[in-house]
């Protein structure tokens, strides 16, 4: 039983929740909604190898940064032997095989099949934060105080912040997606606005130099800057065709 328990509090037990949380409510909101079903089951199914993928490929990026800090030798192997994953790279190599596969397969309701997609992302990471705090990697700066002392090595939990963070994005998209419903083919773009930020500014916050960076910021906060000027670019090229 202890084990179950030791298990199910893992990175990996609660990255399972996360995934059956996420299934779960794609399924319930699929039926509701009456969306292509049959078609959009496979495609988010399918989508996790892509979001494994890009999460090891990040993860291999990020601890090769770390390396090259360090001058430290490295192999390819070893790069991909030693490496973790990063949530980052999963992410959006999932939105990305996602939205692709809507667009050629899924023949009705696109714009709420792609709000979807934005409403389970957020669900499982908010689990698999918990699971990364119980594991202890992606810890916080060390901390002062009593109310510190409760937490893992005195340490800023970072990992459960971003965890409730996460929930709360999880029950915002959630409300736009029923109340705002011309709107829920941006849920996506709302989602990576929120996120990048947040991940931008918490990182600052976290000790785990194994996440690698280049120059003053970690690799995930470069990442935030791309995802952001991305959708600044996009949103400065759509007023110049509406003013055209």
């Amino acid at each position: 039983m202890e084990r179950v328990f030791a298990y199910i509090i893992s990175y990996g037990g609660m990255a399972t929740v996360g995934l059956l949380a996420a299934a779960g409510c794609a399924v319930a909101i699929g039926v509701r909604e009456k969306l292509d079903w049959p078609v959009l089951f496979p495609i988010l199914s399918l989508s996790l190898l892509p979001l494994y993928l890009g999460a090891k490929l990040f993860g291999v990026v990020s601890y090769g940064s770390y390396l090259w800090r360090l001058g430290q030798p490295m192999t390819v192997l070893q790069l991909f032997q030693d490496s973790g994953i990063v949530f980052y790279g999963g992410m959006l190599f999932f939105l990305l095989s996602v939205d692709l596969s809507i667009r050629r397969f899924v023949l009705y309701k696109r714009a709420s099949s792609w709000g979807l997609a934005a409403l389970v992302v957020p669900l499982f990471h908010g689990f698999a934060r918990i699971g990364c705090y119980f594991g202890h990697c992606c810890y916080g700066i060390e901390m002062d105080g009593a109310f510190f002392a409760r937490f893992f090595e005195h340490r800023l939990p970072v990992q459960l912040i971003e965890s409730g963070f996460n929930f709360l994005l999880f029950v915002a998209l959630l409300l736009l997606f029923y109340y705002r419903k011309k709107s829920r083919g941006k849920l996506v773009r709302v989602y990576l606005w929120a996120y990048a930020a947040f991940r931008f500014v918490v990182e600052f916050f976290r000790a785990d130099a194994v996440r690698g960076g280049f120059g003053p910021l970690s690799f995930s906060q470069w990442v935030s800057v791309c995802v952001l000027l991305g959708l600044i670019v996009r949103v400065i090229l759509r007023h110049r065709r509406k003013a055209v």
